[in-house]
């Protein structure tokens, strides 16, 4: 899988030039991303066969497990602002604490597998999560639109969020548009999935 689109607000920029933990965090996303492959293969290969063919939540799954197994993010982080003030909204899909000897930071990231307005749901979420202390960095994850095409029906994607950054710009935010490293009409499609795979995590936030 490649990341071909990312959108950095000014302020994720400065936290990722003068934070070096900001950066791991960051780092093993993106590692994560990129070795996320399909059908045995060592890449990612999309069936391009026809419109809306694939399923997304087998790539979504893909990309947390690699961050489950090989860097211990958790899953289901809650908000405490959404849990116990208002007493509504789900958790961040994946978290995770960094520290060193002279710094910490909370890293929250979503991957986007509904339509657009379940898109700015996890905008928000997460922009609540960085205003109450939650988090300190945010990360959303989602395909571009070419890819998008093949994926579930109206599953939202870079481009069409793309006009929403400028209310990001002062967040420490992140934004990753993937795409796949070949399209191939003869290769498995991948499956649509038809509920929350929450039961499959191995690192389940707990209080």
């Amino acid at each position: 899988m490649i990341i071909s689109k990312i959108y950095k607000s000014p302020v994720a920029v400065n936290l990722l030039n003068s934070n070096t933990i900001a950066n791991q965090a960051f780092a093993e996303v993106e590692t994560s991303i990129i070795h996320n492959c399909t059908n045995g293969s060592d890449h990612f290969i999309i069936n391009n066969s026809q419109k809306n063919c694939n399923g997304v939540v087998p790539i979504k799954e893909g990309i947390y497990e690699r961050l489950e197994y090989y860097y211990n993010w958790y899953r289901e982080k809650p908000l405490p602002y959404l849990k116990e003030d208002v007493k509504k909204g789900g958790p961040i899909d994946v978290y995770k604490e960094f520290e060193s000897s002279d710094s910490k930071i909370k890293v929250g990231l979503e991957f986007e597998t509904g339509n657009i307005s379940s898109a700015h749901r996890s905008i928000n979420k997460l922009c609540v999560g960085l205003q109450t202390g939650a988090i300190d960095m945010a990360i959303l994850i989602l395909p571009i639109k070419s890819l998008a095409f093949y994926l579930t029906d109206r599953v939202s994607n870079y481009e069409e969020l793309e006009p929403y950054f400028l209310l990001l710009t002062n967040y420490p935010f992140i934004v990753l548009g993937f795409d796949a490293e070949e399209y191939n009409p003869s290769v498995d499609i991948l499956p649509k999935g038809k509920d929350g795979m929450s039961d499959r995590a191995i690192h389940k936030w707990k209080e």
